[in-house]
């Protein structure tokens, strides 16, 4: 039976497949065209939609620059902004700090009456002439004051000041600055008197000081008030100005005020210039006195010992002089010299080593730093000093060269320079032992000061200076022409305490062979001063012309010791070394004192003699040249004829 129940699974599988695939074959046939027309339009949608898609992705990115762009310059303006304020701050905040360290003078346009200023004497041109005046006699003062130092501190800063019309910036800065900072103010009227002029000023919030004048003495007028002005807010600088022009009676009064009512910081700087006026007097008690009180105010003022050197110098006191040049160089390398301009602070020290080392018989040291220190006189100091320490480097061509450079800065009628170029006369004179002419340029020395003390009403006497700049030297130079009662007399008026003035005691009396007396004044000036090679030099060469080498050849190492570069003892060593038949160690003396005073025509004669000696007759023709053209003196200049 045919039943397709009966028929097996697989089969009836099979025969449902078949005829699937027949339908979907006739399906497929059927919409086959649609389908790849809704395939074509999907693709069409979706390339229409990546376009649409791409376009808006162009779209961000541009908006997204911009804004960028917008942010940079939104950026930009806030630090520009920012940048603005910050400059306003910091600006305003320099004009605070700028108004409250204001100093200086600010010079007002003075009040005029119309009629005056029609004729050309306006308010600006008296104010101008003002300022003139006053930056002159500021400029023109020689101090080594540090301009911070002084209770009003202009700075140089001294100025005319014109008021603006309305209300402007600058008067907006001129309230800060008045406000705030310290700058002293000048104003005042000019009028009319029956008499001529009438000039009133006034600084600050003082009272007015009025100066009258005839018509044709505005300018005198308008100088009596700068002075006025100067002397009420620098009354040191003041000072110092009056000292330089020669009125000292009214330089005394300045310091004297100032010392006794101060402001504090200024009384030490007034017990200086009191001590150097009275050092300048020859007032020795008042002008330590005076010292004593600038260091009890201000003990670390380097002024102080440098003004206690010029005094302690011409009184002969070397050890105190060079206790007082290296407390002040102490003082300077130390920073306490704040009260002292920077600027003069190198060549002050170099000053000071220079005084350092001529104590010391270092003249070549001494000369090389021999340097003009403000406040110390001029730059004529200078050739005085340099043209001394020449001398004693036995350096006569040299010593010549600054003593014609001294006699150039010589003004005819100016008594301080003549007596400087007389005084380094008697010392080149006497150097050269020309002793007739050292005698005549003490004489002029001596008669300058009476004249400059009459001139000064005895406010500049040159009893320190004489004491060891001519007096010492004129004796000696008596001595050695036998006029030993001349000799005598002077060392009567001369103090015990002088250094210079024992020492040439000493030789005086080694030249009358009296050679106790001689021991004894060295010996007092050795004890009190052990630092100073000159006491033992001056004993040696006193023992080596008694004949005792030994005990002089002591002398000169301790000399040595003590001034290691003094060429003095090292020469005069070699010579007792030969005077004992050493010549070979002489050699080495002479040699050493040759670095310190290579033109010293005695040392390459004694030399030159030693070479002979040992047997270097080339070698001493050679010294022997070299003296020839050095100074000598005569004794020696016959010698060397002889040996050539």
């Amino acid at each position: 039976m045919n039943d397709r129940s009966d028929a097996r699974p697989d089969e009836e599988i099979e025969a449902r497949s078949s005829g699937d695939a027949a339908a979907w074959a006739v399906l497929g046939a059927a919409s086959r065209e649609k389908a790849d027309a809704f395939l074509e339009k999907q693709g069409s949608l979706a390339e229409l939609q990546a376009k649409e898609l791409n376009h808006e992705l162009m779209l961000r990115h541009w908006s997204l620059r911009v804004r960028h762009v917008s942010d940079i310059l939104k950026l930009g303006f806030e630090l520009a902004v920012a940048f603005i304020v910050l400059m306003l701050a910091v600006g305003f905040g320099a004009v605070i700090w700028q108004a409250a360290h204001a100093g200086g003078l600010v010079i007002e346009a003075f009040n005029v009456p119309a009629p005056m200023a029609e004729k050309g004497l306006t308010g600006q041109v008296i104010s101008d002439k003002l300022l003139d005046r006053l930056t002159v006699m500021q400029n023109s003062t020689d101090s080594v004051r540090a301009a911070s130092s002084f209770s009003n501190d202009w700075k140089n800063d001294i100025k005319v000041q014109i008021a603006d019309t309305g209300v402007s910036l600058g008067d907006a800065v001129r309230f800060l600055y008045n406000w705030l900072g310290h700058e002293m103010h000048l104003s005042g009227e000019l009028y009319q008197t029956p008499s001529g002029y009438a000039l009133t000023v006034r600084t600050d919030n003082d009272p007015g000081q009025t100066f009258d004048g005839k018509p044709g003495d505005l300018n005198s007028v308008i100088q009596q008030a700068a002075e006025a002005v100067f002397a009420r807010a620098q009354p040191y600088r003041y000072g110092v100005y009056l000292f330089d022009h020669g009125r000292f009676a009214e330089a005394f009064v300045v310091y004297h005020k100032l010392a006794e009512q101060g402001p504090r910081n200024e009384t030490a700087w007034a017990d200086v210039g009191l001590s150097l006026l009275m050092a300048a007097k020859g007032d020795d008690a008042a002008a330590r006195e005076s010292h004593a009180d600038g260091v009890r105010a201000n003990p670390e003022l380097p002024n102080l010992y440098d003004s206690l050197l010029l005094l302690d110098g011409p009184e002969g006191h070397d050890e105190a002089v060079l206790s007082d040049t290296r407390r002040a160089m102490a003082l300077l390398n130390g920073g306490r010299a704040r009260e002292a301009n920077p600027s003069v602070i190198p060549s002050w020290l170099q000053a000071d080593r220079s005084v350092e080392a001529s104590l010391l018989g270092d003249y070549q040291s001494a000369l090389a730093n021999d340097a003009f220190e403000p406040g110390s006189g001029g730059e004529s100091f200078v050739s005085v000093t340099s043209a001394r320490y020449a001398v004693q480097l036995h350096d006569g061509a040299l010593a010549r060269k600054y003593f014609a450079q001294l006699r150039k800065a010589v003004q005819a009628g100016d008594s301080q320079s003549l007596w400087d170029e007389a005084a380094t006369g008697t010392l080149m004179s006497f150097q050269a032992q020309d002793w007739r002419a050292s005698i005549a340029r003490a004489d002029d020395a001596i008669a300058l000061d009476r004249k400059f003390q009459a001139e000064t009403n005895g406010w500049i006497n040159a009893r320190l200076a004489l004491r060891t700049a001519v007096m010492p030297f004129l004796a000696y130079a008596y001595a050695v022409q036998g006029k030993f009662d001349a000799a005598d007399d002077i060392f009567k008026s001369l103090p015990l305490d002088c250094d210079l003035c024992l020492r040439y005691r000493g030789k005086v009396e080694a030249l009358r062979k009296n050679w106790s007396e001689a021991v004894r004044w060295f010996a007092v000036v050795a004890a009190r001063s052990p630092s100073i090679p000159f006491a033992d030099t001056d004993w040696g060469e006193m023992l080596l012309k008694k004949g005792d080498y030994d005990g002089a050849i002591a002398k000169f190492e301790s000399a040595r010791a003590k001034g290691p570069h003094f060429a003095d003892p090292l020469e005069m060593w070699g010579e007792a070394l030969m005077e004992e038949s050493r010549s070979d160690l002489a050699l080495a003396k002479f040699e050493e004192a040759n670095k310190y005073a290579p033109n010293w025509g005695r040392l390459h004669l004694e030399w030159g003699k030693a070479l002979f000696w040992s047997g270097d007759k080339a070698g001493a023709q050679r010294q022997f040249a070299i003296a020839t053209h050095l100074d000598l003196s005569a004794a020696d200049k016959a010698a060397l004829t002889i040996l050539r």
